[in-house]
């Protein structure tokens, strides 16, 4: 059996424990707790033609970044291992770290170090280190029936990027909607104050989330499709694709927004408070003990597992 045959979940399972679930991890040291994660880029999966490599360094810092935000982290540390071909021009790397480290200071998070090391292409590894006080880190296992499900902003950004990019007549714009992403670290730190149980990032959309969270700890979902606030994107991206809006905003991944879920007594109260905080973000949905559902005028099971590495078909049914 090939990894293509069993997907990154697959992968995942057979390599790890139930302590390896959440984004990061968490390590008490003293009186305080630690958060790490770490994630890889490289050339050929993540970086498109004609993308400028600054917004490649941003990208990839962004992306280690959303990490810390997944649990309410406060991200404090930056570690980054490159691999590259000698054949590469010395501007791409400078290029590259200038959108990195540039992204990194908008945070207020140091680069520690790292290692470069030549390699057959491009591939660069982080390791993001970040704090918080251990009432405040929002585990994936504090999802429970009876919550309100939340997300941030809009969904399918980086799925009509792509297909714009692929399809459309300006892949500028597409690169920028793919990989100019945004982690959401204060918005994440302000949630969980407020409230917030369960919590982690849409790197993978949402109906890969919700599979995964139903995989892991049995918990149902069911999504108002009326609630999802769509990016501008979508429907062009639709229309000059086939795909339906649906499977864009839902099953593309890539916006590393912020899914979470709120007790279902403090939902007035939260959007009061989040409001003044001028934070977007919205009940699409809730859990409970059964299959995950999508109503779209009618309830329907979601069979969409969503985007995941390695798979044949990201969108496989």
């Amino acid at each position: 059996m090939k990894l293509k045959d069993i997907g990154e979940r697959g992968i995942i399972n057979l390599i790890s424990n139930e302590t390896m679930r959440d984004d990061c991890a968490v390590i008490k040291t003293g009186n305080t707790y630690l958060l790490a994660s770490t994630d890889v880029i490289t050339r050929k999966t993540h970086i498109f033609e004609d993308t400028d490599p600054e917004l490649a360094g941003k990208f990839f810092a962004s992306i280690n970044l959303s990490d810390i935000a997944a649990m309410a982290g406060i991200p404090i540390g930056f570690l980054v291992s490159i691999s590259i071909s000698p054949e590469y021009d010395i501007s791409f790397l400078k290029s590259f770290y200038k959108g990195m480290t540039n992204q990194l200071k908008k945070y207020n998070v140091e680069l520690l170090g790292g290692d470069t090391k030549e390699g057959d292409d491009f591939a660069a590894s982080g390791t993001i280190l970040g704090r918080q006080k251990y009432s405040l880190i929002r585990k994936r296992s504090y999802i429970a029936d009876n919550q309100y499900l939340m997300a941030t902003n809009y969904m399918g950004k980086s799925g009509a990027g792509y297909i714009l990019y692929k399809y459309g007549n300006d892949k500028q714009y597409g690169i920028q909607k793919m990989m100019g992403i945004e982690p959401r670290i204060h918005e994440a730190q302000i949630i969980s104050k407020l409230g917030a149980k369960f919590m982690m990032d849409l790197s993978d959309g949402i109906y890969s989330s919700i599979y995964q969270m139903k995989n892991d700890y049995n918990i149902g979902f069911r999504i108002y499709l009326d609630r999802i606030k769509m990016d501008k994107d979508v429907e062009k991206a639709s229309s000059i694709s086939g795909f339906n809006v649906e499977d864009i905003a839902l099953g593309w991944g890539g916006d590393y927004e912020l899914l979470f879920t709120i007790d279902k007594n403090i939902y007035e109260q939260f959007m009061g408070r989040i409001k003044k905080y001028g934070i977007n973000a919205y009940m699409i949905g809730e859990t409970y003990s059964g299959k995950n559902m999508i109503y779209d005028g009618s309830w329907n099971e979601i069979s969409n597992r969503g985007f995941e590495h390695f798979l044949k078909e990201p969108l496989q049914k």
